[in-house]
């Protein structure tokens, strides 16, 4: 299974990932440690990530950022 990250916000505790799953057309966010390789039993879907309050700055900088991507996707830039 080929899966892309990208990462929506990180600090030393942890790192907000959005994950693409070209060949299922599926489209995740996860959290994890820094460093650490994707984990399909950390995902969760966009809407769930989307629909969660953010529990801190950290969480709320990968909100934002997914937001911002959505955003300039759908504009054209």
């Amino acid at each position: 299974m080929t899966v892309l990250a990208y990462s929506l916000a990180h600090d030393n505790r942890g790192s907000w990932r959005l994950i693409f799953v070209p060949d299922e057309l599926h489209l995740y966010v996860e959290f994890g440690p820094p460093d650490a390789d994707t984990d399909p039993v950390d995902w969760m879907s966009v809407d769930d990530f989307l629909a969660r309050r953010p529990s801190g700055a950290l969480h709320k900088n990968a909100l934002d950022r997914l937001i911002s991507l959505i955003c300039q996707a759908m504009s054209g830039r």
